[in-house]
This record gives C-alpha cells, sequence and structure tokens, in this order.
C-alpha cells in the first residue's frame, strides 16, 4: 500500500516537474530580430546603356563645279582653317573665258554709245522734219538693243568670274582633311569627291537604339558617354538628331548626340558607351530580397510599430535588378520593410528591430 502511494507521489511530481519546465521555456523564447529598410519615395528612371562611335558633327564630301585637271591637293590629315585652299584645276580655260567675256562687254559698250549718238541725231533732224519718225523710232529701238546687250555681256562677264572661282576649293570650316578622292594630274568631274573635311572641335557619339528606347518620348535627355578602351575618359552630351524611320535590315534607329567637355580625349571612330536614363516614375527602392511569394502574389512583411507586429502586404513591382527592387504600388513613405530572412516570418509575428541594421 505504502508503495502504491510512493509510485503514486512520484509521477504527480513529474508532471508537476515537467509542466514547470515547459512553462519557463515558453516563457523565455526571445523575440526575433528583424533587419528592416525604411521607405523613401524617389522619382527612378531606367537606365539604358547603348554603344556606339565618335563621328564629327560635320563631315562635307567637297567636290568641284566645273570640269577640270587638277593641279593641286593637300593631303589627308592636313588640319586648315577657314578660307584655306584645299584644292584647285586648271585655271587657263576659265582665266580665257573671262577674258572673252572682257571684251564683248567693251564692245557692247560701244555699241550703246554709237546708238545713242544716232538716235540723238535722228531726234534732232526729224525736229527738223528732215527724218521721218519712223526713222527715229527705229534709232531708238537700236539704242534699246545695245543696252540690252551691253546687260548681258555684264551678266556673262560676271558669269565667268564666279566660274573662274570655282577653279579653287576653300575649306568653309576649321577642320581635317580625313580622305582624298582624286590625285594631281588627275582630269575630275563636277561634282566628284576629291577631299573630305571633318570638323575638329565638335564630335558628334552616333548610336543605333532599338525601338523600345526611340518609343519612350525622350525630352531633351543628358546623356553620359565614356570610352570602351578607358571609361574613366568621359564626356556629356545631349541629342540633336534622331532618324524618324528604322533601318530597314537592324530596325534600329540612328541618334546622334553632340557632345561637351574634353572630347579630344575622343579619337574618331572610337568606340563609346553611352547612358541615359529614361521614363522617371515615382518608386520605392527596396531589397530584393524584401519580396516574399504570397498566393502567387508578390508581397512584403512591413513592421507595424503600434503591435510591433509584422503584416504581409501585396505590392506591384515596376522593375528589377539583381540586388533591387522598384516598387510603384503598395507602399508608403515611412513604411518599415523586412529585408533579411522573410521565408521564416509569419503574418501576425511578433518581433523587434535590429537597429544596428536599419538605413
Amino acid at each position: 500500500m505504502r508503495q502504491k502511494q510512493l509510485a503514486r507521489f512520484a509521477a504527480l511530481a513529474a508532471a508537476i516537474f515537467l509542466t514547470a519546465c515547459s512553462e519557463e521555456k515558453s516563457a523565455d523564447k526571445p523575440i526575433r530580430s528583424i533587419k528592416y529598410v525604411s521607405v523613401q519615395e524617389e522619382r527612378i528612371g531606367e537606365t539604358i546603356s547603348q554603344t556606339g562611335e565618335i563621328r564629327p558633327r560635320y563631315e562635307t564630301a567637297m567636290s568641284f563645279r566645273l570640269d577640270g585637271l587638277m593641279d593641286f591637293r593637300v593631303d589627308a590629315g592636313t588640319i586648315v582653317k577657314t578660307g584655306d585652299v584645299v584644292a584647285s584645276v586648271d585655271k587657263t580655260p576659265s582665266e580665257n573665258n573671262v577674258a572673252t567675256a572682257v571684251a564683248n562687254l567693251n564692245s557692247a559698250r560701244v555699241a550703246v554709245d554709237i546708238a545713242e549718238l544716232n538716235a540723238k541725231r535722228n531726234w534732232e533732224l526729224f525736229a527738223k522734219s528732215v527724218v521721218s519718225q519712223a526713222q527715229t523710232q527705229q534709232a531708238d529701238a537700236n539704242l534699246q538693243t545695245a543696252k540690252a546687250q551691253f546687260d548681258a555681256a555684264t551678266t556673262a562677264l560676271a558669269n565667268t568670274k564666279l566660274a573662274l572661282s570655282y577653279t579653287e576649293l576653300k575649306a568653309e570650316r576649321d577642320g581635317i582633311i580625313s580622305a582624298v578622292g582624286a590625285n594631281q594630274g588627275q582630269v575630275v568631274a563636277a561634282g566628284q569627291m576629291v577631299v573630305t573635311l571633318i570638323s575638329d572641335n565638335e564630335r558628334d557619339a552616333v548610336f543605333d537604339i532599338p525601338e523600345q528606347v526611340f518609343s519612350a518620348k525622350l525630352t531633351d535627355p543628358e546623356v553620359s558617354v565614356s570610352l570602351v578602351s578607358d571609361p574613366s575618359v568621359t564626356a556629356t552630351g545631349r541629342v540633336r538628331e534622331v532618324t524618324p524611320s528604322a533601318d530597314p535590315t537592324t530596325r534600329t534607329y540612328k541618334v546622334k548626340v553632340t557632345l561637351s567637355g574634353p572630347i579630344e580625349k575622343m579619337p574618331f571612330g572610337a568606340a563609346v558607351v553611352g547612358k541615359i536614363t529614361v521614363s522617371p516614375e515615382p518608386l520605392v527602392r527596396i531589397p530584393a530580397s524584401s519580396l516574399v511569394n504570397k498566393d502567387g502574389a508578390s508581397a512584403v512583411f512591413v513592421f507595424d510599430p503600434s503591435s510591433k507586429t509584422l503584416k504581409s502586404r501585396d505590392v506591384k513591382v515596376a522593375r528589377f535588378d539583381e540586388s533591387t527592387l522598384y516598387i510603384s504600388t503598395g507602399l508608403n513613405k515611412g513604411d518599415i520593410v523586412a529585408t533579411a530572412g522573410v521565408s521564416k516570418l509569419r503574418d501576425g509575428e511578433l518581433v523587434k528591430l535590429d537597429e544596428g541594421a536599419g538605413k
């Protein structure tokens, strides 16, 4: 009997001991500490980069306006100033034409003098009834014809002098001769490329951009340009020209960006990378580790300061990169979002903020 009482007492003591241990363990369970970020709204645009090349803003293929034997041409690479002669053709034929025009003009001037004298004499004789009115009118007509021929000779002389000036090609702006198309002693035709002049102090970065960037309706964006071979060499620019139609082969649009800054370090033909920010809009930036899947939808855990618990909230991800999410809806300025270990968190869980990890 006594043994049964002892066994019952031992069982009761063990039960009390286990209950006490369970309550102590439950009471000592620590509150989870979370890493977090405080939400700030920003106007963020998508950064797009494209590879292009450096080209001169002005690239002029120069040619003569008349045929001729070329007797002078500068070499490729020559630095020229505005008004410098870069090529010329034989002037002899044009000079002969000018001499002929001068002679014709002198002849026409003499004809006018004689016609004026005859017209004046006829009017004097007509007043004395020596000649008929018809003869006087004929003298006036001859004078008008002589004057018209004089005007034609004057214009012809001006044209021949202009043609003489066409025997020289002069640089229209400061620059460098980048290419030649004919050699000294060669007979060139009017319109045939003789030299190509490029501007040295004004340069463009030229890009072929895809349709999605072309359709972004950019408003005079600033473009950051850097050399592929040396990214430390940078310049900025503005879009000055966009082709209105796509290339039939590549389906891209050619964009020319006028550069400013240390462009001397960007040689012609060099490969460059251009970057622009398109479609800036109000977005919230949070770490990619914050995202959880809630019934197939994107969500994050937001800390409620009043209850010190977590609340699951659906969000819309506008875009993302390797480490960052850009949220368009679902979060407000000042919201506190859990950023680490979110797969172990639960909706309504009591937590505390890790003050050393927040930002």
